[in-house]
């Protein structure tokens, strides 16, 4: 019952795979906030992992207001160069590059303790103690592995070629990309917003 009971609260953390921020900065320099167009580029050679990314995150971005569009539109069956992306951005006075990049991907193993079966009172013994943190810690304990995956995100001026605003994220046991890329862009979007990025 033990075992089932691990194997059904390993599926369900799984499941509820989750993101967040790791770091966060913007250029309070810059002029020219909130911006009015990009073109969003991840960088994967999964082609369906890139359209699903691009195509969210450009919802998000034009829910605000942005003129953004994916570069899998335009650049469909590869990843563009630098100067696909230069000769693009030229022609249609595009202000800036939104860029997504895979990082890491790490496995953690995480152990979670068993259940000691009592608590504090004035019955307590060594002997009833002592056997069940035993238990505790031979018995009951088990180790679950996560995935994380950290991926880095960097909006350009495309005139300047300077970074104005990036922010670093990990995400949980991403097994449902739909889920995951939906979750990440919605948190990418609020923290633009936050900083004045983005109306």
């Amino acid at each position: 019952m033990r075992y089932l009971f691990i194997l059904l609260l390993s599926s369900l953390l799984t499941a509820c795979a989750s993101s967040n921020i790791t770091s966060s900065w913007v250029d309070t320099s810059y002029t020219k906030f909130p911006i009015k167009s990009t073109m969003v580029v991840a960088m994967s050679d999964n082609l369906r992992v890139r359209r699903i990314f691009e195509d969210d995150m450009v919802r998000q971005l034009q829910a605000h207001g942005v003129n953004a569009i994916p570069s899998s539109q335009i650049f469909p069956n590869e990843l563009p160069s630098k100067g696909d992306i230069a000769a693009y951005v030229k022609t249609h006075n595009t202000q800036t590059v939104f860029v997504a990049k895979l990082i890491n991907i790490e496995d953690k193993e995480v152990r979670y303790p068993g259940n000691t079966g009592f608590s504090y009172n004035r019955g307590i013994s060594f002997n009833s103690y002592y056997n069940t943190s035993y238990s505790y810690i031979y018995d009951d304990s088990y180790s679950v592995s996560y995935e994380y995956v950290n991926v880095e995100f960097t909006l350009f001026d495309t005139q300047s070629h300077n970074p104005i605003w990036s922010t670093s994220s990990e995400s949980v046991d991403p097994s449902n990309m739909n889920n995951i890329i939906d979750e990440l862009t919605g948190i990418l979007v609020t923290n633009m917003k936050d900083n004045n990025v983005i109306r």
